[in-house]
Formats: C-alpha cells, structure tokens, sequence
C-alpha cells in the first residue's frame, strides 16, 4: 500500500523528485488516457482535457474564444521544451503558487472537473489550492479536465507576470478582466 503519484508531462513532478520533496513507490502516467486530451467547443464555455499541453494552447491547436489570453499565458510559462510538455491539469494539481495557470483560469471563472472511482465533481479553479503545493484533490482523485467560460465580444483583459529572466518561475502575477456582459 505505497504512496504513488500519477504523472502527466512530469514539467512540475520531475523537479519535485530531484530534490527528492516527492518519493513516491510508484509512477502511474496517464497520457495515453483519450479523455484527458480532449477538447469540447460548446456554445458557453470550452473544455480542455487535463492533459492538454501548454504548447498546444499556445500555438493555437486549441479554439480561441479569450482574445489571445490563453494563448499569451502559455506562451510565457518556462522554456518551449517545458511548454512542449507541460500540461494545464498538471500544473493545477501541483499547485505551486508561482504558477500562470492558476491565476489565468481563476480569472476567467474557471472550473475543474475532478475525476474519481465513483464519479467526478467541480471544483472552481479559484477554489482547488488549500495551500502552497495542497489541493482539494484527494489522493483517489485526478483532475480530467477544465471547463473556461467564454469571453463575451467586449470583454477586455491584462496579465502580467514579473520574473527576473524569461523562463523563471514568476515573483508575482497579476490581471485583470472586464466582460460587461458577464457581469
């Protein structure tokens, strides 16, 4: 009954278990899961599987219905080889509050849907991190995918992140959004 850990791209993992923070007896990789790379364009909001890479919301593999913001959040997260793998649902699950994808979806009114043995549930991204690196995702549990609400036609937006150097993690984020017709 060993402590295991499940592995995405491994961009938030790796690092974790070099400094050995993390020892888990076993590694369960779930990119080979379908589901987890799915995209769903609906009329009101877009859902990404958990396992959606960075790369490929930045590169525009991904519907853009947020005036280039997910797209410029992507864009700017570490190095491109970090990006190539990096996937949004891991980053929510590591949590690291120098993370970009924490604020960018808490921003838009993200929700993730949170996936378990008997059955899934949301969560409002803004409502996911208890802590530095603590969630309220239980061990039994993954997040399989992101639901974003779309951006209305005159919705507006900025998000800046300070780093020292490009590629280091961010020593503040900050943004802002206005959607008059989102309230």
């Amino acid at each position: 009954n060993g402590f295991s850990k499940v592995l995405a791209g491994g961009q938030s993992l790796g690092p974790m278990l070099n400094l050995r923070l993390a020892q888990p007896e076993l590694l369960v990789d779930i990119t080979s899961i379908t589901e987890l790379t799915a995209v769903t364009d609906s009329q009101d909001r877009l859902e990404i599987g958990a396992c959606v890479t960075h790369a490929n919301i930045e590169d525009g593999r991904i519907p853009d219905h947020f005036g280039g913001l997910l797209q410029r959040v992507a864009g700017r997260i570490a190095y491109r080889a970090v990006r190539n793998r990096g996937t949004v649902g891991g980053s929510l699950a590591h949590a690291d509050p120098a993370a970009d994808w924490l604020s960018a979806l808490s921003l838009v009114g993200a929700d993730a849907i949170i996936a378990a043995p008997q059955g899934s549930r949301t969560v409002a991204v803004a409502d996911l991190v208890l802590s530095s690196f603590t969630t309220v995702i239980k061990p039994d549990e993954i997040v399989r995918s992101i639901r974003i609400p779309k951006l209305s036609a005159g919705a507006h937006w900025g998000f800046y992140k300070f780093s020292q150097k490009a590629g280091e993690f961010a020593h503040a984020i900050g943004g802002v959004l206005h959607d008059p017709a989102r309230g």
